[in-house]
């Protein structure tokens, strides 16, 4: 009994370093976007400035001087950012307009495609699948070659869609449904088939209502990988002012570096939430996506 619950500490004990390890970015975040904008200037900027007393300054660098806790604690930056130049939350707006689409489309093609793929009865369906899966496993970066010449065929490499389409077609939701649907009684099925109801009834029925776990999780998955796009927004989005706020973060950290936290704790928030009030559901999403084909 003794080792058990020497061992019930140890697995606890760990557990709790990991947590307060990743927890540490996101306090530092929050903590200091309520520093003054000198304070930050004085810290973070790589500039020798009048105002860098904080840091050590050897020759011509300026070492950045982190703090958990700023000296004067304001609100300043969020003033800033929601009051005195509300042009940042434009960018905000425009992480949404990619976010949305995306999010939709996946939760509208990726059912009805794990539907085919498990219903169908082509021949080499399986070895399709399989096919498919392989696309899911390259780094996006490999892609971005044939998405651009597909989005310059269409007309569509400068602006919103040509990061939108390949997002909303993305595998990993045929996949993940996919999985949950191979545990679905196809009793039901058949027995909706010899009342009479076409393949499109006995996909919004019966088959919908039962795989909400997964389309949940799709959720809360894509949104997380749309909300924090990089890479095709750089590559697509060519207007400045249309770029996503996970694009012009980077950007703006060679600007006001006053503000950045500010920013980067409002960007965190529409996150969380979802997060938060989706973690159950991603939980038993995933579980169920383990299943053996």
């Amino acid at each position: 009994m003794r080792k058990k619950r020497l061992s019930y500490n140890a697995r606890l004990l760990v557990i709790i370093g990991v947590v307060i390890v990743n927890m540490l970015p996101i306090v530092f975040i929050v903590s200091n976007s309520f520093m003054s904008v000198t304070e930050a200037a004085a810290r973070y900027t790589a500039m020798v400035t009048p105002h860098s007393a904080f840091g050590v300054i050897s020759g011509s660098m300026h070492y950045m001087d982190m703090t958990f806790l700023p000296t004067l604690i304001t609100a300043s930056g969020w003033r800033h950012i929601l009051f005195g130049e509300p042009a940042h939350l434009r960018f905000m707006w425009n992480s949404i307009i990619l976010v949305v689409p995306i999010v939709l489309g996946q939760l509208l093609i990726a059912p009805l495609a794990a539907y085919g793929f498990e219903r169908a009865k082509a021949r080499h369906k399986d070895k399709l699948f399989f096919a498919y899966i392989i696309i899911m496993l390259l780094p996006m970066q490999a892609l971005l070659v044939p998405h651009f010449i597909a989005a310059n065929f269409l007309g569509i490499s400068d602006g919103y869609f040509a990061v939108i389409l390949p997002a909303v077609v993305a595998p990993f939701g045929v996949f993940l449904i996919r999985q949950q649907m191979k545990g679905f009684d196809n009793g039901l099925i058949e027995a909706a088939k010899i009342d009479g109801a076409s393949e499109l009834t006995v996909f919004w029925r019966i088959v919908l209502p039962n795989i909400k776990p997964a389309l949940f999780a799709l959720a809360v998955l894509a949104f997380a990988e749309a909300w924090n796009i990089v890479d095709q927004a750089v590559i697509f989005i060519r207007n400045e002012f249309a770029l996503p706020m996970s694009v012009y973060l980077s950007t703006d950290l060679t600007g006001n570096i006053g503000v950045v936290f500010a920013l980067s704790t409002l960007f965190m928030i529409p996150a969380l939430i979802v997060f938060i009030y989706g973690q159950d559901d991603l939980s038993e999403g995933i579980i169920y996506s383990g299943r053996k084909q």
